[in-house]
């Protein structure tokens, strides 16, 4: 999409356009990542709009690329929690010495530019959050005068009666040019309604912007105030004396003034929280700001500081509340607003007026200069700007600082001290003429819509196309579509390093590399995954929740090559909460939609993995079914689903509904594809014993072999018309299939028509069956089952499930869709009586039904219309495919389906393959409304 603007307006666009940006994770953004300051406490939070700054910056054209960790709640949980640690992003890392802390909340925004991760990001800063951070990664950090850039929904917004709001800011490496710094301050300023303290920003900001102060004579003349007692002689001990000496002699050398030896009135006070009243009137404010924070989000697991209090004691294995406790927390909560302690905030007014600020005027200073960040808290309860560059490294290789500050100074001294500002880095951090790096765009001639996994292939041995730029049209397709379609939950963050990886390995191997390596694969969001990617069956319940490890057939998908692109939507917990909830649908992930006609159901629980590959969003992608759900949504959005045979394809760490019926199969554009897919996820996976029997279903040398575009000659097909045919008669679709019918005589195939299949009715009725009994108890056993073995999880059971549902029936929409199937299975108790009953009912239909008839008729395979025949195969286990046949007067598409008995996978896809190649019905989406 920005490349498509580039083309067209190349030379009219902001400074930021195309440039990829990082934000720390408690600045929110309307979309699908989560703000959450590091927290599971509000994992899976809506926040209302996008943040002040991010509304800007989405304006400029930046991409947002992620979130940053940081230090959990930015530092104000506990006294104890490490710098740089939060529950959700672990502990950051110093990128220069791994040992050494990365300093601050705003680690990981800092971390992350240091390690060439990102451009650049933004930060935010109370008091030191951004300075300090930017000191020890050896970047570069612009803490902008409070009110300049909007702090509007940022997460810990402390209220607008003081002085020393917290600021947005940013962090530059120091590999890139000045220029950074003055696009992104140029991009996130100005007035911000939401914002009341950003009314006074257009008194601070030049006419014209700030890239006119780029004047590389900037500092002659300048006057910098020198306070060596504590801040030089803190430098002095830690060995870094002589280096800021010689920084002080070039500032010098440039032409600036240094006024040395200064001293700051009660500076041991200004620096002590606790003494100077900053720590009694942030306590009180962060409770007051952040209650009305979370009380305006629209869906939050926790609406106040007490419900993330008793969140941390419910979960402390989540949030380590045993280790790191949340004593800040405590303390912030037993305050009652702004009483009489808190309003001697004239304090905090005194010192930063009677100290920082008389300094600078009596001697007409532009700028204070300091090492390193210790002198944050006269600038924080000032609400002064600060910017801080790289100045030198000890001896084990961390990260030290220049800092540099001037007053909050209105109109023309304000123009002059950004001036300072910025020139200071010019003198002091290497200069390209490059201004931002931005990636090369590849053009390549081959398309990639429609394209089968066979296509792709062959253009990568052509060097056409790498996995990188397959990847990359994926994601440009995803942010275009899918805030229509909702038809993925979440993108993994690794899919690009993935994709590179592949590209890498290709280069020395090419040719002997698996079918799908270097194939970008969707997964449905009930498949786990040890890595980035949440596994929640599209539930709040389960956000934030760590898998011991993949899924057996993502390990087999790995090690084949695959990329893996995401997480698809789906219907909540598989479609087996609540008998009221729309197809399609899961909190999480919202509506999915139709792209063939968007107000037609998308069907099944295994929605979006149909909804991404019919609509381009993905080459292939993994579905589950019990009973329909990869069938339906293949039927419904024209494309191919195969539903393996259950105990084929391995189901361990895969959230489950029955391990009698659960099985894993692909959702593809074209059979081919889907039996590529199929090659790699099948055999035995000894964390699932039902695939110890899986080696006698597959077939030496795979299944590539029956893509056989004759496959169709001689095979036997059985037509039941009551019930399967006579439905789709009612629909008008009588025509469709009976030419059909004649397609399949015509390749050769032998159709044994007016068939029967005995108890057919009870068979297709749920409950009548007896499916539904036996199947309740079986979730309820094997879901507690799943739960428990989690690393992780706010919930452990269905019961806490059901509870999650009515705590925050907000998030899960309770009150409207229900959890009746929940209910009915807690209230189960294991495999009594009854349930044996169902079993042995339904082994007895199954028996006696459709094998019977596949048997004493020699069939190899049963073709219906739809996907209504699929109770039948699910009760038995057995495997069937569905291929797009047509499409109603609509516009909705319809499939024909193949089923037959266990391990006959090789005939389904003979045949499939052959009807796929006489017709070749499928065609692109509509996109109708």
């Amino acid at each position: 999409m920005l490349q498509t603007e580039r083309k067209y307006y190349y030379g009219s666009l902001p400074d930021l356009h195309g440039i990829p940006i990082l934000l720390k994770d408690n600045i929110s953004t309307k979309d699908k990542l989560n703000t959450t300051a590091g927290s599971f406490a509000l994992l899976g939070s809506v926040v209302p709009r996008d943040a002040g700054v991010v509304v800007k910056l989405r304006k400029a054209g930046a991409i947002i690329l992620g979130k940053a960790s940081l230090s959990e709640w930015p530092n104000f949980r506990s006294l104890t929690a490490p710098a740089g640690f939060s529950p959700r992003g672990g502990q950051g890392k110093n990128p220069y010495v791994l040992s050494a802390t990365p300093c601050g909340p705003s680690c990981g925004s800092a971390m992350s530019v240091a390690a060439n991760s990102v451009t650049v990001s933004l930060g935010m800063e109370t008091d030191g959050s951004l300075l300090r951070p930017a000191s020890f990664n050896s970047v570069g950090g612009l803490k902008p005068t409070v009110g300049l850039t909007s702090r509007a929904w940022m997460l810990l917004m402390v209220i607008t009666s003081t002085k020393y709001l917290f600021t947005i800011g940013f962090n530059r490496p120091i590999c890139t040019t000045v220029l950074d710094a003055v696009y992104v301050l140029g991009a996130i300023v100005r007035f911000d309604s939401n914002d009341q303290a950003t009314r006074y920003a257009s008194a601070y900001i030049p006419p014209g912007g700030y890239k006119q102060f780029l004047n590389s004579y900037g500092l002659k003349g300048k006057r910098f105030g020198i306070v060596r007692n504590p801040f030089f002689k803190i430098v002095e001990g830690l060995g870094l004396g002589q280096t800021f000496e010689n920084h002080l002699q070039t500032l010098r050398g440039e032409g600036a003034v240094v006024v040395d030896n200064l001293q700051i009135a009660n500076i041991d006070v200004i620096l002590n929280v606790t003494l100077s009243g900053e720590a009694v009137a942030t306590l009180a404010e962060f409770k007051l700001s952040l209650n009305a924070h979370l009380k305006e989000l629209a869906a939050s697991p926790v609406r106040s500081l007490a419900d993330i209090i008793a969140f941390n004691l419910i979960f402390p294995d989540l949030e380590l509340t045993y280790k790191i406790g949340q004593v800040i927390f405590l303390a912030a909560q037993a305050t009652n607003g702004i009483g009489a302690q808190e309003r001697a905030l004239s304090n905090l007014e005194n010192l930063s007026r009677n100290g920082f600020e008389k300094l600078l005027r009596e001697y007409k200073l532009d700028q204070l200069v300091t090492p390193r960040s210790d002198v944050s808290p006269a600038y924080a309860i000032g609400g002064f700007p600060a910017i801080i560059v790289p100045a030198g490294h000890d001896s084990k290789g961390v990260g030290s600082t220049l800092h540099a500050h001037s007053l909050a100074m209105a109109a023309n001294s304000s123009l002059r001290s950004s001036s300072v500002l910025f020139l200071i880095i010019l003198i002091l951090s290497p200069i390209s003429s490059s201004g931002f790096s931005t990636s090369t765009t590849t053009h390549y001639s081959f398309s990639i819509k429609e394209a089968t996994i066979k296509d792709i292939k062959l253009a990568f041995q052509r060097n056409e196309l790498t996995s990188r730029q397959l990847v990359e049209f994926y994601l440009g397709e995803i942010v275009r579509l899918n805030v229509l379609l909702k038809g993925i939950i979440e993108v993994n963050p690794d899919a690009l390093y993935q994709a590179d990886t592949a590209d890498k390995e290709r280069k020395y191997y090419n040719g002997l590399l698996p079918d799908l390596h270097g194939i970008p694969i969707l997964l449905k969001d009930n498949i786990g995954t040890n890595d980035k990617l949440n596994t929640t069956a599209g539930s709040f319940a389960l956000l934030g929740s760590v898998v011991p490890r993949d899924a057996g057939v993502v390990m087999k998908l790995r090690k084949a090559g695959a990329i893996i692109l995401g997480k698809a939507s789906l219907s909540e917990w598989s479609m087996f909460r609540s008998l009221t909830a729309p197809a399609g649908f899961s909190p999480r992930g919202g509506q999915g939609k139709n792209p063939y006609v968007l107000s037609a159901t998308p069907c099944g629980s295994s929605s979006g993995s149909a909804i991404s590959v019919a609509a381009n969003l993905v080459t292939v992608s993994l579905g589950t079914e019990t009973d329909g759900s990869i069938l339906c949504p293949a039927s419904f959005n024209s494309v191919v689903g195969l539903k393996p045979t259950v105990g084929l394809t391995s189901r361990a760490g895969v959230i489950p509904i029955t391990p009698r019926q659960d099985t894993i199969g692909p959702i593809c554009r074209t059979v081919s594809d889907a039996v590529y897919v199929l090659d790699a996820i099948v055999g035995f996976d000894s964390n699932d014993h039902a695939t110890r029997y899986a080696s006698a279903y597959i077939p030496p040398g795979g299944y590539k072999q029956f893509l056989n575009s004759y496959g169709l000659k001689g095979k036997r097909l059985g037509i039941v018309r009551n019930p399967f045919f006579k439905i789709v008669e009612g629909l008008g679709f009588g025509r469709t299939f009976e030419t059909h019918l004649q397609t399949l005589r015509g390749e050769g195939a032998v159709l044994v028509d007016n068939l029967q299949i005995a108890n057919i009715d009870v068979i297709l009725n749920f409950n009548l069956s007896g499916e539904a009994l036996a199947t309740l108890a079986e979730f309820k056993l094997s879901l507690n089952a799943y739960l428990q073995e989690l690393v992780a999880s706010p919930v452990r059971s269905l019961a806490d499930i059901i509870a999650f549902n009515l705590k925050f029936p907000d998030l899960e929409l309770t009150d409207k869709i229900g959890q009746d199937i929940f209910l009915a299975a807690q209230a189960t108790n294991g495999i009594g009586a009854q349930e044996r009953a169902a079993l042995s009912n339904l082994e007895n239909l199954s028996r006696n039904g459709f094998e019977k008839l596949m048997k004493d008729y020699k069939l190899d395979a049963l073709a219906t219309p739809r996907s209504d025949a699929s109770p039948m195969y699910a009760i038995g286990g057995f495997p069937a495919i569905i291929v797009p046949a047509g499409y109603d007067s609509q516009g909705v598409p319809i499939g024909l389906s193949f089923g037959g008995l266990k391990g006959s996978e090789p005939k389904l896809i003979e045949i499939a393959y052959g009807f796929e190649q006489a017709t070749k019905i499928r065609k692109p989406p509509s996109f109708k409304p």
